[in-house]
């Protein structure tokens, strides 16, 4: 028997405490599971609910975390047949339409076992199944290909399932303007919307989006106040994309809309808070969807985002993130959620 696979691997042990980075064995794959050598993966904020526990009670710590990530195939099962050693891939917690899924697992020196999701991306190396990584053309940067999985999918994955019927004449609101609210914004620039309301409290972001092309950055106190004194009229507002997971933001994502307008809700309220919603907006045409990243398939449009991305240029896309190496994941994960860093890029191998 060969040596096992070792790697370091950033676990959550203890809600609200910092990462631990271990050494753990990468058991060997089974039939369905690939084995990959992670280059670059992105901190979002969906580990950020993990770690703070914004989804309630963990009933799984520890374990692994991060779910977008480019990497190299380290080792194949016996069943993987459309990938092969020394590949690059990208990683996407964004599901395939395949069977035979299989949920991993690392494990200590003692023999026990460190939960994982059916992907973890911080980490030297993972273990994860085959219906969760995606072929990518060779030439394309490892860092902006660790965007396919999860922020690029889910902001272009909205504006082309809701957005492409909408009057380019009306305003549309992206409310959250963070690493989903930028790909929002890049994909309704692709498709020729020039009315577009970015609104945040983090003045940074703000500055990013006016530089990308926008007709108001604001918070949302200052959109409210536009409102009111009907500097923009709500009936002229068609389509609101909520992203920041925060209930005024949603509650004005909702209210703030003409009458037949759209509202699309991705953003993770913590778990037990709710929002307030008047039915007679539903009952007199307001159109409320919601949105997870699942409901476009990647595998079919991963050519597309990755020509969007192309034309928007790569050099634009790196100076919305901060480089970390894998050993400072915790400070970095500290300046995302004080709002210093748009959205952290980690630099594993």
């Amino acid at each position: 028997m060969g040596e096992k696979l070792k790697t370091s691997i950033a676990i959550l042990k203890k809600i609200k405490k910092p990462l631990k980075i271990l050494k753990l064995e990468v058991p060997d794959p089974k039939k369905n599971q690939i084995v990959i050598k992670i280059n670059f993966t992105y901190i979002c904020g969906s580990q950020m609910n993990e770690i703070y526990g914004n989804r309630g009670k963990d009933k799984y710590l520890p374990h692994s975390l991060g779910h977008e990530a480019s990497g190299t195939i380290f080792k194949i099962g016996k069943n993987v047949k459309k990938f092969k050693k020394g590949q690059k891939v990208v990683l996407s917690w964004i599901k395939k339409k395949e069977s035979g899924s299989i949920l991993p697992y690392y494990l200590t020196k003692n023999n026990k076992k460190i939960n994982s999701g059916m992907v973890s991306t911080f980490s030297e190396f993972v273990i994860v199944s085959k219906d969760r990584v995606y072929s990518i053309p060779q030439n394309l940067p490892m860092d902006i290909a660790a965007l396919l999985g999860c922020a690029l999918p889910t902001g272009f994955g909205i504006v082309h399932k809701f957005a492409r019927d909408i009057d380019k004449g009306k305003f549309v609101s992206i409310y959250g303007i963070g690493g989903v609210g930028l790909m929002v914004l890049i994909a309704l620039k692709q498709l020729g919307f020039k009315k577009i309301i970015t609104i945040d409290k983090n003045q940074k972001n703000l500055k990013i989006a006016k530089k990308i092309g926008v007709k108001y950055a604001c918070s949302l106190n200052y959109f409210n106040k536009k409102i009111v004194d009907q500097k923009i009229k709500k009936s002229n507002i068609a389509l609101n994309i909520e992203i920041s997971g925060n209930e005024k933001m949603t509650q004005s994502a909702i209210k703030n809309l003409d009458v037949k307008g759209k509202v699309i809700i991705a953003g993770n309220i913590k778990k037990g808070n709710l929002i307030k919603l008047n039915p007679y907006d539903l009952i007199f045409g307001k159109n409320l969807s919601g949105f997870s990243g699942n409901d476009v398939s990647l595998e079919k449009n991963l050519k597309k985002y990755i020509n969007i991305l192309k034309k928007f240029g790569f050099t634009k896309v790196r100076k919305f993130y901060k480089s970390y190496q894998f050993k400072h994941i915790n400070k970095a994960i500290a300046d995302f959620k004080s709002g210093k860093v748009l959205r952290p890029l980690i630099k594993i191998n």
